[in-house]
């Protein structure tokens, strides 16, 4: 093992989890206080204030992963993040996305109540009680299956809200999200799915890496999950520097010592 190798590895994770966290700090300050005093909100700002409270969750957990032996449970949660990103975005882009996002939870439930109970149909001796998936079905079935073929017709399965698996939402979008799915997010994939791609002979410094990997697509995914938070609910109206502030809390990780960082501020913020 290369010492030189893995104090860079090291380095590097140490950088773009210092990003992550410089991101959760404004984050803090200027976008949460906003959205927690929000009132009366409407259906669709809904769908956008449910998923930023998904990310933040997910933000704080990867920030808890301080070694490199937690490399899986980053590159999860990096790739999590990412696809929350693509959610936020779609939601943005097509004003009546969030209606689809809204109903599809039932469209789930009902999927899952008629496996459960075809399940007990197979193997009537298990010892599982399925009452709840069967009323839920008499009571709600005509219901969702009007709702599907109204928001999704023609669809033979539904594998997500919009209706498109996950290259069908990116091909919606442009960059970065195109770029980090074509670079990023299958090399992210490996450490979600079983098997041995990605893990056998590899050096040590190697899963360090992986860590870089995964706190810099957090990161990514983060910026622009907030700009569509900024967006989306006009926080730039009664903040107008809130861009350069964001912009400040992604580069000041980069920064030498409190010299630079003021005059970082100082440039960015005149």
């Amino acid at each position: 093992m290369s010492t030189n190798a893995l104090s860079e590895a090291s380095d590097n994770a140490g950088l773009f989890y210092s990003i992550v966290k410089s991101l959760k700090s404004f984050d803090d300050l200027e976008i949460k206080p906003v959205v927690n005093t929000l009132l009366s909100i409407s259906e669709r700002e809904n769908c956008f204030v449910g998923t930023y409270y998904r990310i933040i969750g997910s933000v704080e957990t990867i920030l808890t992963l301080d070694n490199s032996k937690h490399f899986q449970a980053a590159c999860m949660l990096a790739r999590g993040l990412f696809e929350l990103a693509v959610d936020m975005k779609l939601l943005e882009l097509d004003q009546q996305s969030w209606i689809r996002m809204r109903e599809f939870p039932d469209q789930e439930k009902l999927r899952c109540a008629r496996i459960a109970l075809n399940f007990k149909k197979v193997h009537p001796a298990a010892d599982i009680d399925v009452t709840i998936h069967s009323v839920f079905l008499t009571n709600n079935e005509q219901r969702i299956f009007a709702t599907r073929h109204s928001l999704w017709p023609n669809k033979k399965e539904i594998p997500h809200w919009s209706g498109l698996r996950m290259h069908g939402r990116v091909m919606q979008l442009s960059s970065p999200f195109d770029e980090i799915y074509a670079i990023d997010y299958p090399r992210l994939s490996w450490y979600v799915h079983p098997g041995l791609t990605g893990v056998v002979n590899l050096r040590a410094e190697t899963f360090t890496y992986l860590c870089s990997y995964a706190f810099k697509l957090a990161a990514d995914a983060y910026w622009e999950s907030l700009l569509v938070m900024v967006r989306e609910f006009k926080i730039e109206k009664a903040n107008e520097k809130i861009r350069q502030k964001m912009r400040i809390a992604m580069l000041l990780p980069f920064t030498k010592d409190p010299a630079q960082a003021e005059e970082l501020v100082k440039e960015l913020l005149r």
